[in-house]
């Protein structure tokens, strides 16, 4: 499942709560555990997005690999 259909069904049951008939106190957990997982994973996103602009620019390189350099003589004394 998607980070944004995760969101998308967290939004339907914030909105689904205040009319389950659930005792407020755990209405109220719900809501403030619904609310922090939707702020976590809308964090998670734009963090995503941001490094998916990022490589498309050539700022990361996605590249685990560099190619070997010549080898440099190490002079002793």
């Amino acid at each position: 499942m998607s980070k944004a259909s995760i969101v998308t069904l967290l939004g339907i049951i914030i909105v689904l709560i205040p009319i389950d008939g659930l005792p407020d106190r755990i209405s109220t957990a719900l809501i403030i555990v619904c609310g922090a997982l939707v702020i976590v994973l809308g964090l998670l996103m734009r963090v995503e997005r941001l490094w998916l602009i990022r490589a498309q620019r050539g700022d990361y390189k996605t590249d685990a690999f560099q190619e070997n350099g010549t080898p440099q003589k190490i002079e002793t004394l």
